[in-house]
């Protein structure tokens, strides 16, 4: 396991071969991103401001800095790339999201997908996809799927698909494969063990809950238990996943379990 200081204004930035930790400091409008002393990004957005602006999650990928942020009233979706800055109003309600290549795919919790009437119309499609570039939003999932859904908790790719968990209707908790190539949603798998989120490596799935990762097949049946220690995982204030990394963020260090190095 990595453990990694951090200051007091730091966040852990996820990225496909290895993530690092970065520094940031917001001033009025502004928010800047540091990796060292490098500047990677600087933002100017009002939501900024706000009072109750957060950073949330932070995913770099390729030249972009993708940054999920949450303001008093919405979520948020800031990128950064090559010099040109798009924002993305979300909604209430985002669990989590992934980057694959020019594609942002965002999803919903239950709070998303059944709140207030004043949240966006997109959250009640649970899985969207948006062009970074164009802006082009796509609901991913039919109305059947969405008519069993509860709650949307975690989201992963390998090489081939896009892995959702999900809860269902009458406590029924299970995955679905958004496939890339022919781009339809398949292979509901209904799990019969507890799971908090998903990861990949490369081919392979995980799924992990509390201080136990487990390595799955197809089937999401377990081939494989990794045990985190349970004074790290007691210590820990935030748990956060990104592409193959768990990282439990304390109060003055982020442990990082790198799967791909296991």
């Amino acid at each position: 396991m990595l453990k990694i200081k951090k200051q007091a204004q730091s966040i852990y930035a996820f990225k496909e071969t290895g993530g690092e930790v970065l520094d940031f400091q917001i001033e009025k409008d502004y928010l800047l991103l540091f990796s060292g002393e490098e500047i990677l990004c600087e933002i100017n957005d009002e939501i900024i401001s706000d009072r109750y602006f957060e950073i949330n999650k932070v995913i770099l990928s390729d030249e972009k800095i993708c940054i999920f942020c949450h303001g008093e009233a919405f979520d948020y979706l800031f990128i950064s790339c090559m010099g040109k800055f798009f924002k993305y109003i979300l909604g209430e309600g985002v669990e989590d999201f992934l980057i694959i290549n020019d594609k942002a795919y965002v999803i919903y919790s239950e709070e998303g997908m059944f709140g207030s009437e004043e949240n966006l119309p997109i959250a009640q499609l649970g899985l969207i996809k948006i062009d970074i570039f164009t802006g082009e939003i796509t609901g991913l999932l039919n109305d059947s799927i969405l008519r069993s859904l509860i709650d949307i908790q975690g989201i992963s790719c390998n090489n081939k698909s896009i892995r959702i968990l999900c809860y269902g209707d009458g406590g029924i908790d299970f995955t679905l494969d958004y496939d890339l190539t022919s781009k339809k949603v398949q292979n509901k798998v209904v799990i019969n063990y507890t799971v908090d989120g998903l990861l990949s490596v490369r081919d392979n799935f995980y799924a992990w809950y509390r201080n136990r990762i487990y390595q799955v097949n197809e089937s999401m049946e377990i081939t494989e238990e990794i045990i985190i220690d349970e004074k790290v995982y007691d210590k820990a204030s935030s748990i956060s996943t990104g592409y193959s990394e768990v990282v439990l963020e304390s109060e003055n260090e982020f442990n990082i379990v790198q799967l791909s190095k296991l």
